[in-house]
């Protein structure tokens, strides 16, 4: 049987990435958290970390962080069912990228808190959560990645966020009065959530068919600041339809590319054996999802 010490000294230089701050965190010295993971790597019979340069997880790591997080949380669920209204004591983070979160997701968290747990939503672009997964800070996440990255996760497409061109009539009319044409994009600013932002450059790949690599923008980290940019004539954007309908029907903002909307697929990754809650929490988020987001046509369906 494994030492469960040693094991909790291991998933702390995981979570902290750092024998530093791991010894710290446990009220330990640096020295004994290094003999702790010795130890552990001597009983297993293989390398668990990757010391330099960044403290990391190796394949062998990840599956025994894995065993560990589903030792805790089964612990956490029988001390539930054994103790009514016990506290949990261990976190579950959730990478969701912003967009999400701001429309069909937000009302997900709600009924993921009833599953007391200790939730943590790590707020990220759909592509740059992979690494927090291979490091273990997160337990499931939202990505546009539709291969798993960690072997014993797995990805399940939920469906697609789908994602118009807007702008307020004034500013269209100053800046598109011959339509969204590839000079007029040269010269108008571009509303982007940041600079991992690669959406604009895609909806420009597959609207005019080429690489649009040099365009005006402002940054606004956040749905909601973007989406008062463009109401403010500060630009035009790319918008969740789930935002941006409302809008248009109002007349407060116009669709750009009424034809060409963007179709971004996304998946969601979780463990393939999944403890509680979990295994609840997985489910919970796939059932939102599949209701709220664009679902495709299969081929046979669309053909027929």
């Amino acid at each position: 049987m494994l030492n469960m010490i040693e094991l909790e000294t291991f998933a702390a230089v995981v979570e902290y990435r750092s024998f530093t701050q791991a010894a710290a965190a446990l009220n330990v010295s640096s020295a004994a958290v290094t003999r702790r993971i010795k130890r552990l790597e001597q009983s297993i019979g293989a390398l668990l970390l990757i010391r330099e340069p960044n403290v990391m997880p190796t394949k062998a790591g990840e599956q025994v962080f894995h065993h560990f997080m589903t030792v805790r949380l089964q612990e956490d669920d029988l001390f539930r069912r054994v103790t009514p209204g016990r506290a949990a004591t261990t976190a579950l983070a959730l990478a969701v990228n912003a967009d999400s979160l701001a429309t069909w997701f937000e009302p997900v968290t709600r009924e993921l808190a009833q599953h007391h747990v200790a939730l943590e939503i790590v707020v990220d672009d759909q592509d740059h959560t992979l690494e927090a997964l291979a490091r273990g800070d997160v337990k499931g996440f939202l990505s546009t990645q539709r291969k798993p990255v960690v072997e014993c996760f797995m990805a399940e497409p939920v469906g697609q966020m789908r994602y118009q061109c807007v702008a307020t009539p004034v500013f269209a009319r100053e800046h598109f009065a011959g339509g969204l044409t590839l000079p007029s994009v040269l010269e108008a600013a571009a509303i982007l959530f940041d600079r991992k932002d690669a959406l604009h450059d895609l909806f420009f790949e597959l609207h005019f068919g080429v690489t649009v690599a040099r365009y005006p923008r402002h940054y606004f980290p956040s749905p909601a600041a973007l989406l008062n940019a463009i109401l403010d004539d500060l630009g035009y954007g790319l918008v969740p339809a789930m935002q941006a309908e409302p809008l248009i029907g109002s007349s407060r903002l116009i669709a750009l590319a009424p034809q060409h909307d963007l179709m971004i697929d996304l998946y969601w990754h979780h463990w393939e054996q999944e403890p509680e809650p979990l295994a609840t929490i997985s489910a919970l988020v796939i059932d939102a999802a599949r209701r709220c987001l664009v679902q495709p046509v299969p081929k046979e369906k669309a053909s027929s």
